[in-house]
């Protein structure tokens, strides 16, 4: 669910710095950005779940009967379970983590290839907060 939110947004983000480099083909640069966004967030949810089984696997090859308690604690999660500073941090590196490295994949060619500027964390992430100004100002009316 977030990261379709911010597939939306990084379609925004790219079109704008795409019209404002004036290129031609503004549309292809926002598909190479999706696309750039997908593959980051696909590699870092493989690499979530490798490290999450490789952990579960390393634990219970320690202590076979340790599988059925490690079952119960990491069985299903639902809203009445909490799991305090432990459960926040994993649900950060798994929800989070992977969209916002998305982001960032296609800031990356959104400064290198579209922009064509230096790489730095204010050119990655520059035009972001022109995108929400402008999209504010796409839900007000004209009053004539």
């Amino acid at each position: 669910m977030i990261g379709g939110v911010f597939i939306v947004l990084v379609a925004i983000w790219m079109y704008q710095a795409a019209v404002k480099a004036q290129k031609d083909n503004a549309l292809l640069w926002v598909v190479i950005g999706c696309v750039v966004f997908f593959v980051v967030q696909f590699a870092v949810v493989k690499l979530n779940a490798t490290l999450a089984e490789t952990m579960m696997s390393a634990s219970v090859d320690k202590d076979p009967a340790y599988a059925g308690e490690l079952y119960n604690r990491t069985g299903p999660i639902n809203s009445q379970s909490s799991g305090g500073v432990r459960a926040f941090f994993l649900f950060l590196l798994v929800e989070i983590l992977p969209p916002f490295l998305g982001v960032v994949g296609a800031g990356f060619v959104r400064t290198m290839f579209v922009l064509k500027e230096k790489l730095t964390l204010k050119n990655i992430f520059g035009g972001i907060k022109e995108m929400f100004i402008d999209i504010g100002r796409s839900f007000k009316t004209s009053q004539q």
